[in-house]
């Protein structure tokens, strides 16, 4: 049976409730074969966040922690000030490029994951020739939280009543790959397009388009793109952001002309991933 993995991280900083993190990763957990976590410059003083949670994770041996120190971070995106405080597309890219799974799917900590049954029905019929946009669904927290954080519970009532997400978006003139909005929540492709692609572009270190970019390169490398409705999956509401997705983390952004309407070529180089490091990671 093909292996299934998802790539996904945080930081131990507050911004995302402890709750909201034990409840998406226990089902990332429930649902994948391996699930791939990156602790990305979290505050000294807190330590990962992991280690924070460990008692309220289910232990089933599926997570490969990477944690990347302060100082680490520092490094790795060369004492740029203006990189977010969680430069998701490195920390993606660090677990993409080491993950040998037949399936890789990129996430965020605010997805509830689809029931394993489901992902393995979607992934059954998938084609490893296509890169994948799937159309979350979105719940606010409150839900989850009003079922006391049950999220099996939540999944359950939730895949009985919810819709599929109907957004089309495009970020500029001749963006045709931004399929849906939000297309970043849960993209899915085989280990052979990702690593063909060399993940996402490493330049990209700033707020926004890293995920129609990713698609975009898809297409250029002679991949299909398709966006896919039928998977339910649930993306939960974010406290102080706005509908926009507007977020007091977001003060630099990416050029959306450089990295989407003229892009036509990576600037990966064949070390992206930061290949040519080798990275510890604990097993729990």
């Amino acid at each position: 049976m093909e292996t299934k993995a998802v790539v996904l991280g945080c930081r131990n900083d507050g911004y995302k409730e402890d709750e909201r993190v034990v409840a998406c990763l226990n089902s990332m957990i429930d649902t994948f074969d391996e699930v791939w976590f990156c602790d990305w410059n979290s505050p000294a003083e807190n330590g990962p966040l992991l280690w924070k949670l460990k008692d309220q994770i289910t232990q089933a041996g599926k997570v490969r922690h990477f944690v990347i120190n302060e100082n680490a971070a520092k490094i790795l995106t060369n004492y740029n000030d203006k990189v977010s405080p969680y430069a998701f597309i490195l920390a993606q890219n660090l677990m993409i490029r080491r993950c040998n799974a037949d399936w890789i799917t990129s996430t965020a900590m605010d997805i509830v994951a689809p029931s394993k049954e489901n992902l393995d029905a979607f992934i059954s019929k998938a084609n490893k020739n296509t890169f994948y946009s799937v159309s979350r669904r979105d719940v606010e927290y409150s839900e989850l939280e009003n079922r006391n954080f049950d999220w099996k519970l939540f999944r359950n009532e939730m895949d009985k009543t919810s819709e599929p997400r109907i957004f089309p978006a495009r970020v500029c003139p001749n963006d045709d790959y931004s399929l849906i909005n939000c297309c970043g929540d849960f993209q899915t492709a085989s280990k052979e397009i990702w690593h063909k692609i060399k993940g996402f572009e490493e330049q990209m270190l700033y707020a926004c388009y890293g995920d129609t970019n990713v698609q975009k390169k898809a297409v250029l490398n002679g991949f299909n793109l398709e966006a896919y409705y039928d998977l339910p999956l649930y993306h939960l509401s974010h406290r102080g952001m706005g509908n926009d997705g507007s977020s007091p983390s977001k003060q630099y952004y990416n050029d959306v002309w450089d990295w989407v309407e003229w892009f036509d070529e990576s600037q990966n180089s064949e070390s992206w991933g930061f290949g040519d490091i080798e990275i510890e990671f604990e097993i729990f």
